[in-house]
């Protein structure tokens, strides 16, 4: 549980880093954030994901430090996308 909690870190350190950059702008350009229900919900839900691929790295028998695991859980919601867009490519039926 502990690879878990150091990439549950690295996901909210990405998203409250977000919220940093969206101090610089003017009230006015700030996007709706807090009020979006599927913005809270992306908050909350991506640094678990990162939790959960860390884990599941440490469960398949990999051995992660814990910057590694920060870092996984850092970079969890482009991981997850590159996994999600590579589609096998199924060829017709013989």
């Amino acid at each position: 549980m502990r690879v878990f909690g150091f990439a549950l870190f690295g996901g909210f350190a990405v998203n409250f880093l977000r919220l940093f950059d969206l101090l610089h702008l003017p009230r006015g350009q700030r996007p709706e954030t807090v009020r979006d229900w599927l913005y809270v919900t992306q908050f909350l839900v991506l640094p678990i994901l990162g939790g959960g691929l860390a884990y599941a790295y440490q469960a398949s028998g990999t051995s992660l430090s814990p910057i590694l695991a920060v870092n996984i859980g850092a970079s969890a919601p482009a991981i997850l996308k590159s996994f999600a867009s590579v589609v096998p490519h199924i060829g017709p039926a013989e």
